[in-house]
């Protein structure tokens, strides 16, 4: 409820930190139709999470981080044209241990 209150606001920038942790695969892929179903087309929607894998395929650019450094920012498209991977699968190697 409170996901679907803060999406309907005609907000220009939307901040959702870890909105799919801790809930079921259904329940990831509701939360994510209510992020894009529900947010004005003219924002910016930021995402922070480590669940790449769950919601690689709405997103556009991507910003990794680490101990709060920039470490990449860069396109989806990119990512995939230029090193042949996926967002989840490059950012296991960018930060394998």
């Amino acid at each position: 409820m409170q996901l679907i209150l803060v999406m309907s606001r005609n907000a220009a920038l939307y901040i959702l930190d870890e909105p799919i942790a801790g809930v079921d695969p259904a329940a990831r892929d509701y939360i994510l139709r209510t992020i894009i179903n529900n947010y004005n087309p003219e924002a910016t929607v930021l995402i922070s999470t480590h669940l790449i894998g769950d919601i690689e395929q709405v997103l556009d650019e991507v910003i990794f981080m680490r101990y709060g450094h920039l470490v990449l920012y860069t396109s989806v498209d990119n990512i995939r044209e230029q090193h042949g991977k996926s967002v989840d699968a490059y950012f296991r190697e960018v930060f394998a241990c």
